[in-house]
């Protein structure tokens, strides 16, 4: 199969080769162009809904000069729609301008001309709409005050002698006031009728364009299927002969050139979907508000006829009620009367001095000797608390040196940690070459000795490996902070009784006086370690699931081990077609991705994976792999420990995780990951030489063990190395130099 090279391909895009991109090209051109001016109108109401007018206005006039130009060059366009848009956009600018040019909006008076609401709003109506009814987004406005109630609803003006206003004026004020919420009203009732209309005029466009779009898809849909075919006809004659490559070319041409002439009309389909949708919820909205207008308007006029008759009962008990008011005034009369006199002996009791009864003086000392009481009992309580709180706060540092010790304990525990896990690589190594060892030639006191000191090693591996687990749980208690102290006290002395015992014989073995040390203090240290396979045994299925896509993965497989990566990559592809949730398939595609150095196809392809199958141990590696060659060593390292908990006998995952390690200055955690390494796989050559590497550059330099590990390296099949040999050689002659 044959790919004409990238720039090949961008010419035939830039070059218009065929007939099928240039029927379409004018009224392509004007929609595209009417596309891009609606895509601005949709950013510029969000940044105005938002306060950023200033970036709001500069869109509106983009998308103005984006419409005018449409209207120049494609005059017969959709002349009525263009018009009625560029006259909102218009209006959108204005309205913008306008609100720059306010102040700071004041705080607005608590009282209002009744009719002021209307007239008052801003360029916007009671539906966010432009006074034109355009269908531009637009902040809201506070929907029209409710009609006046009946019985006082409506302010009275004062006469002007200041007494209260006749029935006559408070009914003309009260019909006014009916007269005006009726004529708003019916003014926002045909403008909402209009607007109404335009987003039907909208909403037909839109399924217009919808139906012209999908013709056009179909139409370019069987001119690809007919390219195609000719295509294949066209490779079956290159290659009898019959026909050249320029021939096959121009075809490919032809379906490229189709093929963006089917990308623009699916964008150009979604854009009427999207721009039908708003329409279709514009027509819903503003038939409901029409709907909730009328019902206001029928309110409106059922309350004004309970007013009327309302009015009409109020004259009759207006009438009646100014009889009363006589009646009242004469009673007014003889109130007032009455009120004289009382004042008169008020006087007369002001004058008058009173004693005070001696009872009343017993009252105010019983009074006074009881609060008394109260106040020492509270002067008591207050001192009480103050111990208390100063009681307290000695607990509180008692309880601060405690955190403190606990967490000098920690640091101390992470450290042992630390150290069994560097000291474990060592041992496992030790151990491997005791198994390793010929046992032939050895005398039987030989043989035994080495049986012994295996099982000596083993034990001491076992009992270290309860000890390290022991010590992690103190560390997770003493990470919450919340047990209580004796327990972990109790924990941190188990770990010390649980140290190794020998037999006699075993004890025999030892006659170094320093190795007795050694086991009366403390044993040696270090924990249990797996074998681990490489990462390719877990891959190894002995039956491959049958399905639809495996003919298509074997194919895959194959161009992958040719190391034909895109090929490999697109039968991959072709195989999650069949079978999207492929596991097998997506690693696949992922680790052909990270080949061709396409990281972030490869990432998706390996996230993928994971959630369909978040155990697969093989996609977390590579997912590792990926990240490491981004230099992304925080999210490498998450990968590889991810994939080293699905399946612990990784050598290779350990090696990366001591590069990352060394990467990010983490020294000892390097070294530990690569002695893992070794233990893992004592023939991994790369580990010896990083671990080499590792020596040469720690501070101070440990080249004894450098050149150690370089000699293991080359041992196991690692390319030599000028500028390592060239370092430890000075170090070499350094030594020498100094003795």
């Amino acid at each position: 199969m044959k790919f004409c090279p990238p720039l090949f391909l961008a010419l035939a895009l830039l070059v218009p080769a065929n007939d099928s991109r240039a029927q379409f090209s004018g009224t392509d051109e004007a929609a595209d162009l009417f596309f891009q001016g609606y895509v601005l109108k949709n950013d510029a109401e969000k940044m105005e809904q938002e306060g950023n007018l200033q970036g709001a206005l500069s869109l509106y006039q983009q998308m103005k000069q984006s419409f005018d130009d449409l209207a120049v060059t494609h005059p017969q366009w959709q002349p009525g729609m263009m018009g009625n848009r560029r006259a909102l956009t218009e209006q959108a600018i204005s309205r913008v301008k306008a609100r720059l040019a306010q102040p700071q909006a004041a705080p607005a008076p608590n009282a209002a001309p009744a009719g002021a609401a209307p007239a008052a709003a801003a360029p916007t109506t009671l539906f966010g709409m432009p006074s034109g009814g355009a269908p531009v987004a637009a902040p809201a406005v506070p929907s029209p005050a409710p009609a006046p109630a009946l019985g006082g609803g409506v302010a009275m003006a004062p006469a002007a002698n200041g007494s209260m206003p006749s029935l006559a004026e408070v009914l003309s004020q009260w019909e006014a006031a009916y007269r005006q919420r009726m004529t708003a009203l019916e003014s926002q009732n045909s403008t909402q009728q209009v607007d109404l209309q335009k987003w039907q005029q909208w909403y037909q466009w839109a399924s217009g364009e919808i139906t012209t779009s999908r013709d056009k898809q179909q139409k370019l849909e069987g001119q690809m299927t007919s390219k195609d075919e000719a295509i294949a006809v066209m490779k079956m004659e290159v290659a009898a002969g019959r026909a050249s490559e320029q021939q096959l070319d121009a075809l490919t041409k032809e379906k490229i050139a189709i093929e963006v002439e089917y990308k623009k009309a699916a964008q150009r389909l979604s854009a009427a979907e999207s721009a039908a949708k708003e329409a279709s919820q514009k027509l819903a909205e503003a038939s409901q508000r029409i709907v909730a207008v009328e019902e206001e308007r029928n309110k409106i006029l059922a309350e004004r006829d309970a007013a009327v008759k309302e009015r009409d009962a109020k004259s009759m008990a207006l009438v009646e009620a100014e009889k009363k008011a006589d009646s009242a005034t004469k009673e007014r009369d003889a109130l007032s009367a009455q009120v004289l006199g009382y004042k008169t002996e008020v006087e007369d009791l002001r004058k008058k001095k009173t004693a005070i009864l001696p009872n009343d003086v017993k009252k105010i000392v019983a009074d006074y000797e009881h609060l008394k009481k109260d106040f020492d009992e509270a002067q008591k309580q207050i001192v009480t608390l103050k111990a208390d709180s100063m009681r307290k706060d000695e607990e509180v540092v008692k309880l601060r040196g405690q955190l403190t010790t606990l967490q000098s304990e920690m640091a101390t525990l992470r450290q042992q940690s630390a150290g069994y896990q560097t000291q474990v690589a060592d041992l496992t190594l030790q151990l491997k070459k005791i198994q390793d060892s010929d046992p032939t030639g050895m005398t039987p006191e030989l043989a035994k000795e080495n049986t012994l000191l295996r099982e000596i090693i083993m034990r001491q591996l076992r009992s270290q490996y309860r000890q390290q687990q022991a010590k992690d749980l103190v560390i997770s208690d003493l990470k919450k902070m919340e047990g209580v102290s004796n327990k972990m006290l109790n924990q941190v002395e188990d770990l010390t009784q649980n140290r190794l015992t020998l037999t006699p014989d075993e004890e025999k073995l030892f006659t170094d006086p320093a190795v007795r040390e050694l086991l009366g203090s403390g044993g040696i240290q270090g924990t249990m370690i797996a074998r681990v396979s490489k990462p390719g045994d877990a891959n190894e299925n002995p039956e491959a699931t049958k399905n639809p896509a495996q003919a298509l993965l074997d194919k895959a497989n194959e161009a992958f081990s040719a190391k034909r990566f895109p090929d490999a990559a697109a039968l991959y592809e072709d195989a999650l077609r069949a079978d999207p949730k492929n596991t097998t398939a997506l690693v696949g595609l992922g680790y052909a991705r990270e080949r061709e150095q396409k990281y972030a196809e490869a990432e998706t392809a390996l996230k993928k994976c994971l959630v369909y199958e978040p155990e697969n141990e093989t996609a977390a590696f590579h997912l590792g792999v990926t990240y490491f060659k981004q230099d992304r060593w925080n999210d490498a390292m998450g990968s590889f420990e991810k994939s080293l908990t699905i399946n612990p006998k990784n050598a290779r995952g350990r090696h990366y995780l001591g590069i990352i390690s060394t990467k990010l200055n983490f020294i000892e955690r390097a070294e530990r990951e690569f002695k893992t390494a070794l233990a893992i796989d004592p023939s991994y050559g790369e580990a010896h030489f990083n671990l080499a590497v590792l020596y040469a550059t720690w501070d101070p330099p440990q080249w004894d063990k450098a050149r150690a590990e370089y000699d293991e390296a080359l041992k196991k099949g690692v390319t030599p190395d000028e500028n390592l040999e060239k370092l430890l050689k000075g170090s070499a002659e350094k030594s020498v130099s100094a003795r």
